[in-house]
C-alpha cells in the first residue's frame, strides 16, 4: 500500500432474499379457433369498447392520484412528479434523462437569473417567471435557441461528470450510485434470475470511503471464501484500492528491476501468443522462437513483423534493460509489431530458401542428448497411491510415537548360497 494512504476495513452488503417462482406457469396450449369475417368485426369492436372503458377507469384514477400528489406537494414541499413517481414505481425504478429542449433551457437560465442571489424564502415561483417572460422566449431566434440547448446539456453533463470538490460530496454522491446500482441489480435478479457482486473502491487519498462491496447472496461471499484460496474481501478491496491509488500503473506500482523487467518480458509474450492464436484459429498453439522460420512461418504461412528489439528469441530470455522492452510492448499495443498471413508464393519462396540453408549447414542444429547412443532401460510409469490409500498406510506406521514396523529385508542369492 502506497505510504500516507490509511487502509479501512471494506463495506460488505448483501442482497435480501428474493421470493422467485420454483417452477414456471406454462401457458395452456390452444388451437386457433378460425373465425369469420363478421365475428372478427363484433370481435374488434368488443375490444374497442373495453379499452375505451379501461381508460376511462384509468384516467379517473390517475385524476385522484394527480390530486393526491398536489395535496401531498402542499403539505410537504416536494414537488407533485416526485409523489406520483412513488406512487407508479414505488421508489424504485430509475427514470432516463429526457432531452432538453429550448424551453426549459430558457426557463433554467431565467429561475438562475433571477434567484442566484435570493436569500432563503425570497425566491421567486417560477410558474410566475414564465407567465411574465413570455415574450421574451418567442421572440428568440433558432440559433439562439440551439446556443441554449447546447449549454444546457454543458451544465447537465458538467453535474453528472463534473468533480466533487469537497470530501463529504463525494461519499455522498458514491453511496447514492451506490444505492441506486444495488436497486437495478435486485430488481434484475428478480425478473431474469442472476446472481453476482462487485467491489468498489477509491483511487485517491483525498477522502476517506471504505472498499464497498455487494453480494446477491451471502451464501455467495461463504463459497468464495471456501473455495477460492486466500479468498478475503478486506483483503482484495485494500490490494485493489492500494493499486488504484498508485495509479493502475504496474511500472510504478512494482518497486525494482527486475520486477519491472519480468512484468514486461510476460506481457509480451502473453500477447504475442494471443496474436498468434488468433491469425491461426489455433487456440493451443505455441509461439516457438529457436524454429521459427520452420515451426511458425513455414508451417502455418504466418510471419511476426516490426519485432523492434535487437534479440528475437522468446521473452524471458531477453536482456533485462527496461527501455528496449518497454519499445517492444508499446509497438505490441500500437499495432506496429504484429503476425501478417503470408500468400502461397511467398511461404514456397520461404520454405526453398529454408531448406537451402540447411544444406548447406548454416541452420543451427538442435543440440543433442547427452546419453546418445546409450540404451535406456523401458519407461515405467510410477504408481500413483490413491490419497485415501496413502492415509491408511500413515495411520498403519503411526502408533505411540513409534515408527511404522519396519519390512524384512529380502536375501539375496549370495545370502542363501
Amino acid at each position: 500500500m502506497p505510504p500516507g494512504s490509511s487502509f479501512v476495513a471494506p463495506t460488505v452488503n448483501y442482497a435480501p432474499d428474493a421470493v422467485v417462482a420454483a417452477k414456471p406457469i406454462l401457458p395452456v396450449q390452444r388451437k386457433a379457433v378460425v373465425a369469420s369475417g363478421g365475428d372478427n368485426t363484433k370481435k374488434q369492436a368488443r375490444t374497442k369498447e373495453k379499452n375505451e372503458a379501461v381508460e376511462k377507469a384509468l384516467m379517473t384514477w390517475y385524476d385522484d392520484a394527480q390530486g393526491l400528489a398536489n395535496r401531498l406537494s402542499e403539505e410537504h414541499g416536494n414537488k407533485p412528479e416526485y409523489y406520483l413517481r412513488l406512487m407508479f414505481t414505488g421508489g424504485q425504478s430509475l427514470q432516463k434523462s429526457r432531452g432538453p429542449n429550448a424551453y426549459n433551457a430558457w426557463t433554467h437560465n431565467l429561475a438562475k437569473e433571477y434567484n442566484q442571489d435570493a436569500d432563503g424564502g425570497e425566491t421567486m415561483n417560477l410558474v410566475d417567471l414564465q407567465r411574465e417572460h413570455a415574450d421574451e422566449y418567442q421572440s428568440l431566434s433558432a440559433a439562439e435557441k440551439a446556443e441554449l440547448v447546447r449549454a444546457f446539456k454543458d451544465t447537465r453533463e458538467s453535474r453528472s461528470m463534473g468533480l466533487r470538490v469537497n470530501p463529504r460530496g463525494r461519499k455522498q454522491d458514491a453511496n447514492s450510485v451506490f444505492d441506486k446500482i444495488e436497486t437495478m441489480i435486485i430488481g434484475l435478479k428478480c425478473r431474469v434470475g442472476l446472481d453476482g457482486f462487485y467491489c468498489f473502491f477509491k483511487n485517491n487519498s483525498e477522502y476517506q470511503m471504505r472498499p464497498r462491496w455487494f453480494f446477491t447472496s451471502p451464501q455467495l461471499n461463504r463459497y468464495l471464501s471456501q473455495t477460492v484460496k486466500r479468498w478475503d474481501v478486506e483483503t482484495i478491496g485494500g490490494l485493489g484500492e492500494a493499486f488504484s491509488i498508485a495509479g493502475c500503473d504496474l511500472m510504478t506500482y512494482l518497486r525494482t528491476a527486475k520486477a519491472r523487467s519480468d512484468w514486461l518480458k510476460a506481457e509480451i509474450r502473453d500477447k504475442i501468443a494471443a496474436m498468434l492464436a488468433k491469425i491461426t484459429g489455433n487456440k493451443n498453439i505455441v509461439m516457438q522462437y529457436k524454429a521459427y522460420e520452420k515451426d511458425i512461418v513455414i508451417e502455418n504461412g504466418v510471419e511476426l513483423v516490426g519485432w523492434t528489439h535487437d534479440v528475437f528469441a522468446c521473452p524471458s530470455s531477453l536482456p533485462p534493460a527496461l527501455e528496449p522492452l518497454q519499445k517492444l510492448l508499446q509497438a505490441i499495443d500500437d499495432g506496429q509489431c504484429h503476425f501478417k498471413r503470408l500468400t502461397a508464393s511467398e511461404v514456397t519462396a520461404r520454405r526453398k530458401e529454408f531448406e537451402r540453408k540447411v544444406a548447406e549447414g548454416t541452420v543451427p542444429a538442435r543440440k543433442e542428448r547427452a546419453d546418445k547412443g546409450q540404451k535406456r532401460g523401458k519407461y515405467r510409469a510410477r504408481k500413483t497411491v490413491a490419497p485415501q490409500e496413502e492415509e491408511e498406510q500413515d495411520d498403519e506406521g503411526e502408533g505411540d510415537g513409534s515408527k511404522g514396523r519396519a519390512q524384512k529385508r529380502r536375501r539375496t542369492d549370495d545370502e542363501t548360497g
